[in-house]
């Protein structure tokens, strides 16, 4: 009995200091953001068009208000497209107007819980795996509304990481095909300089004691902030969402063993990325998709970027070529 009562005295010294370790690491002040740097090119990026459509709202399971326009077209098929990190759908209005007015496809860009007009707290959610109900959501309300049509998922950047979770998710079934756009998939090796090329940065520390508390069954911290973004401040108009929860981070993103999440998308999927991407590596991202996902189209675009992955002509009427000879059914 006092050798069971001893080890059992050592397991819970063991969990204490890992717990007092995870807590002090969850603790540590963030990190200083380095000099601003205009990764992506926002100086030339310019300022929303003033003829967007209007933002419409629908109501999630938990009766948050939401936010998404809509790009209307004679077509049937729903493209749902997912914006990128600190972002909003409202900056992807040249991909969702040339798509609508090739009349391939009706576009829904949302704003997704946590970003500008979407939800109560900026940069968090409620769970992790709320982005996924919040989808569902968006989808039934949409097939209320009468959008019968077969639904294309898109994304890019984080919003391309999205769809490839909610493809490995409960919800897939609902989605038919996929459009990814230079995605963020963290944990692999396509990430240049495991940061994005300077765009994202990590609270390292916080993030490793919160990993370690959650697979303790404990939550509760994980509100906190965990990644900024490094957009100087001198383009800043209010609309950006600068810094993510863990748990904010956690939903947009592909699941810790994301090839399972890339097996699971559909032969109807294209991914697009170009040769001079600053946040990817467009021949790292090729062999990945390649092994894991041997059934998606991929194109890799010179002299295309990451911005003009969703801006340019010659990406924009791949998209619109291809959507076109998607069948109009699921």
């Amino acid at each position: 009995m006092r050798k069971i009562l001893r080890v059992l005295w050592g397991v819970l010294v063991f969990f204490a200091v890992g717990l007092v370790a995870a807590l002090v690491l969850v603790a540590t002040p963030e990190p200083p953001i380095p000099a601003p740097k205009d990764l992506f090119g926002f100086a030339s990026a310019g300022k929303l068009p003033p003829d967007l459509p209007p933002l419409k709202r629908y109501a999630a399971r938990d009766g948050e208000e939401l936010a998404y326009r809509l790009y209307d077209s004679p077509s049937n098929r729903v493209l749902i497209f997912i914006h990128g990190s600190s972002y909003h759908g409202g900056g992807y209005h040249l991909l969702a107007s040339a798509i609508s007015a090739a009349g391939v496809a009706k576009v829904v860009l949302p704003n997704m819980r946590g970003h500008y007009q979407s939800g109560r707290r900026r940069g968090d959610v409620d769970y992790i795996g709320q982005y996924e109900d919040d989808l569902e959501d968006l989808i039934r309300y949409l097939r209320v509304q009468g959008l019968t049509g077969p639904i294309t998922l898109g994304g890019h950047s984080s919003g391309g990481g999205f769809a490839i979770r909610f493809a490995g998710g409960a919800h897939a079934a609902e989605v038919s095909s996929y459009l990814l756009l230079s995605p963020i998939i963290p944990l692999s090796n396509t990430m240049r300089g495991g940061d994005a090329g300077g765009w994202s940065i990590l609270h390292w520390k916080r993030l490793y004691g919160l990993i370690a508390l959650n697979a303790v069954g404990i939550h509760g911290f994980n509100g906190l902030p965990v990644i900024a973004f490094n957009k100087p401040p001198e383009f800043w108009d209010g609309t950006e969402t600068l810094s993510y929860s863990y748990r904010l981070n956690a939903s947009y993103l592909p699941r810790p063993r994301y090839r399972n999440d890339i097996k699971a998308l559909t032969p109807r999927t294209l991914v697009l990325i170009g040769t001079k991407d600053e946040a990817i590596d467009a021949d790292a991202l090729r062999e990945l998709m390649a092994d894991a996902a041997p059934q998606a189209q991929m194109k890799i675009l010179p002299d295309i970027n990451h911005f003009g992955i969703f801006t340019e002509r010659v990406p924009l009427d791949i998209i619109t070529t291809w959507m076109r000879s998607l069948p109009e059914s699921q």
